[in-house]
This record gives C-alpha cells, structure tokens and sequence, in this order.
C-alpha cells in the first residue's frame, strides 16, 4: 500500500543500495539492501536485487529519487532504469526521479561550481558541476579500468600481497593476511580464487578494504603502505580536475574513507586542505524526491 507523504531516496551502489524514507522532511526509516547498478538492473539479479530492497520497506513511498552508478541523466539509459524501478516499486512513472549516483553526491556536498568532490567507495572519481551544470571529472571509469585509490583497488592490494607470498611458497601469518582469511575464508589459491572471481563485478573485492583498514590500525606496514598507496591515487584525480576548473576547495565522501582514521590522514598529507565530510546521500536524494516531486 503506498502511503501518501512518504518519499524515498535511494543511493544505489555496486557493494551496496543505501535508501531512506522522508516525511515532511524527517526520517522515518533508513537502510542498506544489495547493490544495484545501471547494468545490474538489466540482469536477472538486479531485478532480485529490486525486490529484496521493496521487501525491506516498512511503506510503500508515494515518490522516489535515485542515484544510480553507471548512467547520465536524461539519457535513454536513464530512462530504461527509471522505468524498471517504477514497475518494481510500483510507482506511478511520473512520480520518479534519477540522476547519476556522482551527481547525486556532488548535490549532497556542493553547490554548481563551488568545489570538486573527491568521491572514494567501491570505486573513486573526482567530480566538479559548473554553474552552468557542465561536468568536469576524472577517474569513475570503472574497475576494469580505473577506480584507484577506493574500496577495490584496497582489495585488490591486497589479495596481489597474499598471491605474491603464496607465489613465493610462503603463507603469510600477519596481521593483514588474518584479515583477508577473517573475510575469504582462508589463503590458499582456491579459496581466494573463489572470492574474487565467483561473484560478478568489484563488490566482492572491495569488502576486502575495511581489513585493510584494521590490518593498518594494527600495526601492519604492508596495509598502511596500500593506504598511503590509495591516498596518492585519489589526491591524483583530485589535481586533474583542479587543473581544468582552478583550485577550488575539494571535499572528500565515500564509504572507503572510513576504513581506517590512517586513510584519511594519508588523504590530508597527499592534499592538504581537503576537507572529508560523510553525508547521507539517500536522505539527500529523498529530500530532493519531496521538494521536487511533490
């Protein structure tokens, strides 16, 4: 049943879909459900994916505003994906809204023109709107391509340090390789094998990056260089960008930020100034449901 007033915001995401439920402005409940992405809605899972997020709703919403990864706004792709989500939801077309998921977190933080969002989660990009809403960015190509420096690129270090060791015919007993084998499930060659290859896409690898994390707090040089490795990385785009839009003020977001306080802290030493915020971008995206789909 959809219940009048209640708008949702969803960010969606390749490790995980973040949503949100508004009234009048005040939360009414939130959550995390699997991921979704432009071209996972097109597959049999991102459909099952659609429906456990449904199912996990306390109330059908009479409004939603998503940002979706993999799309541009107003483009034929954007529109298949909003259609999919309306039929899945059972919302009225008209009453739905979406946007790229880096626009939608550019709007959480900054205003057109005012700085460059430095955004590291599953994957990494450095996003700048203009005031006449042009797109500068670099990086956000993707794992098979990009994404230095956020959650997969942290996982991935990481399994190449234990498959170097093991190439070696060595078993590492280190606070790191007891972190990946706390989330893989051990360190021989089939098991890892398993992991990174056995579901699609960058999710799983990425889950790897908060054992990083704890490795590095732990003490572990091997994990805190991958951070000081990544923090480079994500000062790189953050310098592409500002080389074609000026200097302006860049704010950093992204789950991959939190893995560990080092991580932020090699962020601030590879760009000083950077100012590191952590907004909820599907209450962004529910709130911008209510003022403009009311």
């Amino acid at each position: 049943m959809t219940v009048a007033g209640l708008s949702l915001g969803l960010d969606a995401g390749g490790s995980a879909t973040k949503w949100a439920l508004l009234r009048g402005g005040a939360v009414v409940a939130s959550g995390r459900t699997p991921p979704l992405t432009a071209a996972l809605l097109a597959a049999p899972q991102g459909q099952a994916n659609v429906q456990a997020l449904r199912q996990a709703l306390p109330a059908r919403p009479e409004r939603l505003h998503a940002g979706v990864p993999g799309l541009s706004a107003a483009s034929p792709q954007a529109e298949l994906v909003a259609g999919l989500l309306a039929e899945a939801l059972g919302l009225p077309r008209t009453q739905l809204s979406i946007e790229s998921d880096l626009d939608l977190a550019y709007r959480a933080h900054l205003a057109p023109g005012a700085g460059v969002l430095l955004y590291a989660g599953t994957g990494s990009v450095a996003y700048h709107v203009t005031r006449g809403g042009e797109v500068r960015r670099a990086g956000g190509r993707g794992y098979r391509i990009g994404d230095d420096g956020a959650g997969f690129s942290l996982g991935r270090a990481a399994l190449r340090w234990v498959t170097d060791a093991l190439d070696e015919g060595l078993v590492p007993a280190t606070p790191l390789a007891q972190e990946v084998a706390a989330v893989t499930g051990g360190l021989d060659w089939d098991t890892l094998r398993a992991f990174a290859y056995d579901t699609p896409g960058a999710g799983a690898v990425a889950t790897l990056a908060p054992a990083v994390g704890r490795a590095a707090d732990a003490g572990d040089p091997a994990a805190q260089t991958m951070l000081e490795d990544a923090a480079q990385a994500l000062a790189g785009l953050a310098r592409r960008v500002q080389a074609r839009v000026g200097v302006l003020p860049v704010t950093a977001t992204g789950g991959a930020l939190r893995v560990s306080g080092r991580f932020m802290a090699a962020l601030g030493r590879a760009l000083p100034g950077v100012a590191v915020q952590q907004r909820d971008h599907a209450e962004a995206a529910a709130r911008y449901a209510e003022s403009r789909l009311a």
